[in-house]
């Protein structure tokens, strides 16, 4: 099963904001998403038809066993993702959230796999080693410019 980018986000919201409850609203996921309702209940739809989640209409939507392992994994990406901008590239949270919503749906499992696997390895190190690995965090932004050619996207995802 390939999802889309909409499709992760859908489930990653849902995720989060179904952890202390029995369910999430579609009301809930528009707001979030800041999408309108219409465009929630179908999306939602789709999800169910692909067995990611429980909805019937008017009800709480449910991740199913399928749909809460797969947000997992979303979310997990994208934690990781989110430390490697901190910890090693140095970013602000709140770059490092908006740049993750980006680079999380490019990023191939073996990519992720990596990156959680290199992330895992840095934890390992002596304080001398990690420090070796991540001084480039500490000077980041003191000596070169951004890219003046660069344009700023318009798109910041549900968390930007």
């Amino acid at each position: 099963m390939t999802l889309t980018a909409i499709q992760e986000d859908y489930l990653e919201v849902i995720y989060h904001l179904g952890k202390d409850s029995d369910g999430v609203r579609t009301s809930e996921v528009a707001a979030r998403l800041g999408c309108r309702m219409p465009t929630v209940s179908r999306t939602v739809q789709k999800m169910v038809e692909m067995g990611l989640v429980h909805h019937k209409s008017r009800g709480l939507i449910r991740l199913t066993d399928l749909g809460m392992s797969t947000a997992e994994n979303i979310a997990h990406r994208h934690k990781d993702i989110v430390t490697f901008l901190r910890q090693i590239l140095g970013m602000t949270a709140n770059q490092a959230e908006a740049d993750a919503c980006q680079i999380e749906h490019g990023l191939s499992p073996l990519a992720a796999q990596r990156l959680h696997e290199f992330l895992e390895y840095v934890k390992d190190l002596s304080e001398r080693e990690q420090s070796v690995i991540t001084k480039f965090a500490r000077i980041a932004g003191s000596t070169i410019t951004d890219f003046p050619h660069l344009l700023e996207t318009k798109v910041a995802g549900w968390r930007g």
